[in-house]
């Protein structure tokens, strides 16, 4: 992904880490790659505020990345790990 990125000018310094319930306090928006790592958030999110108390609308926070893409009509995020090369360049071009 980081190759993929610089060709566009654009250099990914940081990583992805799993979701932590104070994200839902910490953040005002949470992208979801396709529609099952949505629902993992939501269904994490019910299994955490059992535990500790979350906001209400935290759940309106999570959208599927897509929805913010202009330059194509996919629905999800492939992941680009099944793809080899061209499968990142593909998620580059999508993002950027």
């Amino acid at each position: 992904m980081r190759a993929a990125s610089k060709k566009r000018g654009i250099e990914v310094t940081s990583i992805s880490r799993p979701i932590k319930p104070s994200d839902f306090h910490d953040f005002d928006l949470i992208l979801a790659m396709d529609r099952q790592n949505y629902e993992d958030i939501l269904n994490s999110f019910e299994r955490w505020r059992r535990k500790e108390p979350l906001p209400d609308s935290a759940p309106n926070k999570v959208k599927l990345m897509c929805s913010y893409c202009k330059h194509h009509t996919e629905s999800e995020v492939p992941d680009p790990y099944y793809g080899g090369p061209q499968g990142f360049e593909k998620v580059s071009s999508m993002m950027y």
